[in-house]
């Protein structure tokens, strides 16, 4: 089991201790699948959550007519199925296919959870991590949806511009702050905090409506540098 040794950091097993992890290895498998070659099938009891080691593993549902959906696309180091074995009556709600020649490690979701079942230690470590790991993803969310609602409010800014001035120039919103927001579909307080950004950067200067900007490039440039 060497090849699993990389598995150790995963945040599945990293609440286990030494003893724990190697009695789950003890009921895993390592498996080879070539492309096309199904997993599991939407439906099947779930008695497995898997890690992807090598390849490219698709979950898919099919419509009626045939139609293959892809719900995910998995590479090295990612896991599938795992949140099922947490379900009563767990059954697999998609189909895991290889998209290529793909080595995937298969754990018994059955010894998972009698390991967390003996242990309310475990339990908690484990929900420590995945409590770690969901504020890293709300984070990256919010990140990305300001990212998202500057890049809006600056060019919206930079079309009201006159054309052929850079600046520095003075334009008057017409609408409210409240308008403004919900055109470019987001919070007033969102707005609000970009608008700060902005101003703290020196790109412009807020006065109630009226917006003095400095520099068009300087504006610009804050799509880049985002806070």
């Amino acid at each position: 089991m060497h090849h699993l040794a990389g598995l150790r950091g995963h945040h599945l097993f990293a609440g286990l201790s030494p003893q724990q992890m190697q009695r789950l290895l003890n009921a895993s498998h390592v498996d080879d699948c070539e492309p096309g070659q199904v997993l599991f099938d939407r439906g099947q009891p779930a008695q497995y959550f898997f890690v992807v080691l090598d390849g490219q593993i698709n979950l898919v549902l099919y419509s009626k007519a045939g139609e293959e959906k892809i719900v995910d696309i998995l590479g090295p180091g990612n896991s599938f199925a795992e949140a099922v074995m947490f379900m009563e009556a767990p059954g697999y709600p998609v189909s895991a296919v290889a998209a290529a020649r793909s080595q995937v490690a298969r754990f018994s979701s059955r010894e998972y959870l009698a390991i967390l079942r003996d242990s309310p230690e475990t339990c908690l470590r484990m929900l420590g991590h995945l409590s770690q790991r969901l504020h890293m993803r709300i984070r990256e969310i919010e990140y990305l949806t300001l990212e998202s609602a500057t890049h809006r409010l600056v060019r919206l800014l930079e079309s009201r511009l006159p054309v052929g001035s850079d600046g520095p120039v003075e334009i008057t919103l017409q609408e409210s702050r409240q308008e403004l927001a919900s055109r470019l579909s987001m919070k007033p307080e969102t707005l609000s905090r970009i608008l700060r950004h902005l101003s703290d950067a020196g790109a412009i200067e807020v006065h109630g409506r009226n917006l003095r900007v400095r520099d068009r490039r300087q504006l610009l440039a804050m799509i880049d540098s985002l806070p």
